[in-house]
């Protein structure tokens, strides 16, 4: 407040001062006294063309600069109005920027997926900043597909992906964990002993993403930090929202009604994607080669998003946004994006668990295969952990009917290419 009093006074001084100094006119003519009046510019200016006059009549010449008109003021420069324009786009820009994030917070919640507890086994402190380790899962709510049981409009965890990016040296391993994973009587899962019930049967329902946070802390040791789930319908809108996307596909995809998408690379729409993703009575294995194929759509979708457009980010968030629910601010969403965004193809791989088809009390579950899938995990998914030995996992081992499906995790870039 002294601040802006001191200034107002010296304000209402210095216009005192002007008042008196324009009322100290020299005595004489009425023109005189009115040219006295004029601005201290312009009475300088007379005041300095009589000392000239003065100089150059003791010169004995005479000088009529007295008799000129007065100076004009010199017209103000005005800015660079490129350079203005240019700052103004910035500043819209920012503000538009400003909005939208603020859009996104407000917008993405937790939904039913609720929060992670405490409890819940998560990268140890002084490893945090180095790696994050992220349960993803897409929720299928699709009552048409056979055997399905989605009592209490729950849904299944029919995508389960365990991301382990390691910030520090750059690299994202994607481990694929099939939805029909056997995890015993002692999870809750309805009666069906499979891994995408938890979700949606565990005891916690207020927090329903602990039910399957904690099978992946007590089965397989993995420490969970955050979380993302996704309604499977997003996937459809999102591809439809970018014009469609550029997917290898490795096979023919047919169905009992005459429909195809042959091997080869197509840009595909939503329902097309939708088409080759949940094909499986084509194959002997059926969910086993489902899943492969789902890793090459994967594949597509990641290699979209690399080279995403701020604008097309813009773009399809508002109309997916309500589909996803995370534990994840949207500043650290894009400080992931932009990280992941840095990544070489070559950096990211894609493993699917090992197990084999099998069946438990007259029902077709995936047994772990604990010995390659002990390895699998402590070779890409144990960044900066310590290894686990297999005895020390609580997954349990079915025989499997079709033999053990045991594979090394594959570049994404050759996802894209067939190679």
């Amino acid at each position: 407040m002294s601040d802006f009093r001191d200034s107002r006074r010296s304000s209402q001084s210095g216009a005192a001062n002007r008042g008196q100094a324009g009322r100290s006119t020299p005595q004489g003519r009425s023109g005189q006294s009115s040219r006295s009046s004029q601005t201290t510019y312009r009475a300088a200016s007379n005041r300095g063309s009589q000392n000239a006059h003065s100089r150059a009549t003791q010169g004995g010449q005479v000088s009529h600069s007295s008799n000129r008109p007065p100076q004009r003021r010199r017209r103000k420069k005005r800015g660079n109005p490129i350079l203005k324009a240019f700052l103004a786009v910035i500043l819209i820009i920012g503000i538009i920027s400003g909005a939208f994030y603020i859009y996104l917070e407000f917008a993405i919640g937790t939904g039913d997926a609720g929060k992670l507890d405490d409890d819940i086994l998560a990268t140890a402190k002084e490893m945090q900043g180095n790696v994050v380790n992220i349960l993803v899962c897409g929720i299928d709510y699709d009552t048409e597909d056979d055997g399905r049981d989605y009592s209490e409009g729950l849904g299944m965890t029919d995508v389960i992906m365990y991301v382990n990016f390691d910030l520090a040296n750059g690299q994202c391993n994607i481990l694929q964990i099939p939805r029909d994973t056997f995890v015993g009587e002692g999870v809750s899962t309805g009666g069906t002993n499979k891994i995408n019930a938890a979700y949606s049967h565990g005891d916690d329902e207020k927090n329903r993403i602990n039910n399957l946070a904690r099978v992946l802390n007590d089965q397989f040791k993995l420490p969970v930090d955050h979380y993302v789930t996704l309604d499977m319908s997003a996937f459809k809108i999102m591809i439809d929202t970018l014009g469609g996307i550029e997917m290898y596909v490795p096979w023919d995809v047919y169905d009992d009604y005459g429909n195809t998408v042959p091997q080869g690379t197509h840009k595909i729409d939503g329902a097309t994607a939708e088409f080759i993703v949940r094909q499986r009575h084509m194959y002997g294995t059926q969910d086993i080669k489902r899943l492969d194929m789902q890793r090459y759509f994967y594949a597509a979708v990641f290699k979209t998003f690399l080279t995403f457009p701020i604008k097309d980010i813009a773009k399809v968030a508002p109309a997916v946004i309500s589909y996803v629910n995370t534990d994840l601010s949207v500043k650290d969403m894009l400080s992931l994006a932009i990280s992941l965004q840095k990544l070489d193809s070559s950096k990211i791989l894609l493993g699917k668990m090992s197990g084999g088809a099998a069946k438990y009390n007259g029902q077709d579950v995936y047994s772990p295969h604990v010995g390659p899938t002990a390895d699998l995990l402590n070779n890409y998914f144990r960044a900066f952990g310590t290894a686990v030995p297999a005895e020390q996992l609580s997954l349990q081992e079915l025989e499997p009917y079709a033999g053990w499906n045991d594979e090394e995790p594959q570049i994404m870039g050759s996802l894209n290419t067939g190679e």
